[in-house]
């Protein structure tokens, strides 16, 4: 038998981490114990917006709020220019976002199948603002390819448990 899973799965389970849910983060292993601790005493909001054409979830606290856009894959080099262009016209027209308004979107990257720490996080090369800038430091940037797509490397990318420590 052949189980399907479908991103919707992926978003859920990141929003569960980000809200501090004490039974998934009991679930997880390659979490330390204190981010654990500490993200339940200082959870995101997590609104979910599956389904539209925005970002898949949006992360709030009394200091920050950020976009994210949730991708999951079995390969470790994610395309933008694959699947009808969808997601590279989804990334051009965040880009387009951020010039207008600051904002700090991220990529989240869920590889399928792998030991520890399955997600890795990415953002857009710009010039963000206030604490987005100390924060764009950390966070590696999505490649672009000669031909001008973007794509994910998931071994480039920020692991999900570092992005906890230095939120939490």
């Amino acid at each position: 038998m052949t189980v399907v899973v479908n991103g919707t799965v992926y978003e859920r389970e990141l929003k569960l981490i980000l809200e501090g849910n004490e039974d998934k983060l009991g679930k997880i292993g390659w979490i330390r114990e204190d981010v654990k601790n500490k993200i339940k005493s200082k959870p995101f909001l997590v609104v979910r917006a599956a389904g539209s054409h925005g970002f898949d979830i949006i992360i709030i606290r009394h200091d920050m709020s950020i976009p994210i856009e949730i991708k999951s894959s079995k390969e470790k080099t994610l395309n933008f220019s694959s699947s009808s262009h969808r997601s590279q016209d989804q990334a051009e027209g965040y880009v387009e976002m951020i010039s207008k308004t600051g904002v700090m979107p991220l990529y989240a990257y869920r590889l399928k199948k792998v030991n520890g720490d399955p997600w890795r996080i990415f953002t857009f090369e710009s010039d963000y603002e206030g604490r987005y800038r100390m924060f764009a430091k950390i966070l590696p940037k999505l490649e672009v390819t000669k031909g001008g797509s973007y794509t994910m490397k998931w071994e480039k990318g920020l692991q999900l448990t570092s992005l906890l420590e230095y939120l939490f």
